[in-house]
């Protein structure tokens, strides 16, 4: 498999680079993905800089949302539409479902943040859909679990973890 850890260009205070973000860096790398996976199965990983669903927003619903960089409407639209051919997967999404609120993988340093749990989930694991595929012959690696590490936390974002079975 390929493993392709990035850091994806965060949109900025006033989404100055909102347009880049969404139209040029994640189509190009949507692209690059899906040429990887036509050789073999990939895992995507590292601060994506975007919350895909409202459970990955503690306070989904607040009117300054829609002007943060990591949770426009613009952002979340884009990284779905890397999901939505179903070559790839959330990992932690696929593992504990949809609804599984509450986890986070960032909280705001300046904000104080972290002791009420007030946070947004940015780290993530995306992999190949075929990696959540029981192997018949057992010949790849099979995603087992995807893990927030909320104990592990460097200033303000926790690790993140997935364990593959080989």
């Amino acid at each position: 498999m390929f493993l392709v850890a990035t850091y994806v260009p965060n949109s900025g205070d006033k989404l100055q680079r909102l347009a880049f973000r969404t139209e040029v860096w994640d189509k190009r790398l949507q692209q690059y993905l899906s040429s990887l996976e036509e050789k073999k199965p990939v895992v995507w990983c590292e601060d994506l800089n975007v919350c895909h669903l409202d459970a990955d927003i503690w306070n989904h619903g607040a009117k300054h949302l829609e002007k943060s960089a990591g949770t426009t409407k613009e952002e979340r639209q884009s990284f779905a539409a890397g999901l939505r051919d179903g070559k790839f997967v959330d990992c932690f999404r696929q593992v504990h479902g949809a609804d599984a609120s509450g986890w986070f993988s960032y909280w705001s340093v300046r904000a104080g943040n972290l002791p009420w749990n007030r946070g947004l989930r940015l780290d993530y694991f995306v992999a190949s859909e075929s990696l959540f595929k029981e192997s018949g012959g057992g010949d790849g690696p099979r995603v087992v679990d995807s893990r927030i590490l909320s104990d592990f936390v460097a200033i303000d974002h926790a690790a993140i973890a997935l364990t593959l079975a080989l």
